[in-house]
C-alpha cells in the first residue's frame, strides 16, 4: 500500500476587488503575494522569501518538500507555483482542468452589480448550483467531474508522492466534500469558509484498486 499526499493551496488576494472570480484572469495583489508567502513559508528557503518579501525569511527550510507542484493554469496560481518549484528544482504541471468553475455572464462582475441585476437567481444558485447552472456557464456536474477527472490523473500519475497543488477556492470546496463523502449538498460550498492562501491537506491510500482519503485540515 502507498499513500499519496495532496497539498491543496488556495491562491492569495486578487486585484479586481470584490467581484466573482471564476476563470476571468486577474493576479494577486501584493498582499495576496505576501499570503501566499506566509502559507509556503515551511517550505520557503530563504532565497525564495527573499525575492517575495525583501528579506530572509527566519524559518528553517521543510525537509519534507513536495515531489511536485502542480497549478491551475489561471495566474492568480500559476506564477507563485512556478516560482516555487523553479526555485526548488521541483517538476511543474499546469492542469487545465484545476481551474475554477466558468461563471458565464457572471464572470468578472461586482457582487453589488449582480444581486442589483441576478438576485434572486443568484440566491437559487447558491442553495443549489447543481439545480440552476449560472447563465452560459458551467454547470456544476460538469465542473465537479471535470475536478474528479483531473483528481484521479494526477493521483494515477504520481502515486505515494507529495503533491502541491495550487488552485482555486471552488476546487478545494469541492475536494473537501470528496473526502467527506458528501454529494450534492446544498449550502455546503456556501458554508465552508475558505479564506485565501488557505491550505488543506489530503491523504489518499492506495489499496490495490482502491483509495481512501483521510481530510487533514489545520
Amino acid at each position: 500500500m502507498q499513500t499519496t499526499k495532496v497539498i491543496l493551496l488556495r491562491h492569495g488576494e486578487c486585484e479586481g476587488g470584490n467581484i466573482l472570480r471564476g476563470q476571468i484572469d486577474v493576479a494577486l495583489t501584493e498582499q495576496g503575494k505576501k499570503q501566499m508567502q506566509t502559507a509556503l513559508s515551511p517550505l520557503f528557503s530563504n532565497e525564495f522569501s527573499n525575492e517575495f518579501s525583501g528579506t530572509l525569511s527566519d524559518e528553517s527550510p521543510d525537509d519534507c518538500l513536495p515531489d511536485i507542484v502542480m497549478s491551475s493554469p489561471l495566474i492568480r496560481c500559476a506564477k507563485v507555483a512556478q516560482q516555487f518549484a523553479e526555485k526548488h528544482q521541483l517538476g511543474f504541471v499546469i492542469e487545465d482542468r484545476f481551474k475554477e468553475l466558468n461563471f458565464g455572464d457572471w464572470d468578472g462582475k461586482t457582487f453589488d452589480t449582480l444581486y442589483q441585476c441576478y438576485a434572486a437567481e443568484l440566491d437559487a444558485y447558491w442553495a443549489n448550483p447543481w439545480k440552476i447552472p449560472p447563465p452560459n456557464g458551467e454547470s456544476m456536474q460538469a465542473f465537479e467531474y471535470r475536478i474528479g477527472d483531473a483528481w484521479q490523473s494526477m493521483l494515477e500519475a504520481h502515486q505515494g508522492q507529495c503533491v502541491l497543488l495550487v488552485t482555486h477556492g471552488g476546487v478545494i470546496r469541492h475536494l473537501i466534500a470528496k473526502a467527506l463523502g458528501v454529494s450534492q449538498a446544498g449550502g455546503f460550498y456556501t458554508s465552508l469558509k475558505l479564506p485565501y492562501a488557505a491550505k488543506v491537506e489530503i491523504d489518499v491510500l492506495h489499496d490495490s484498486d482502491k483509495q481512501y482519503m483521510t481530510l487533514n485540515w489545520g
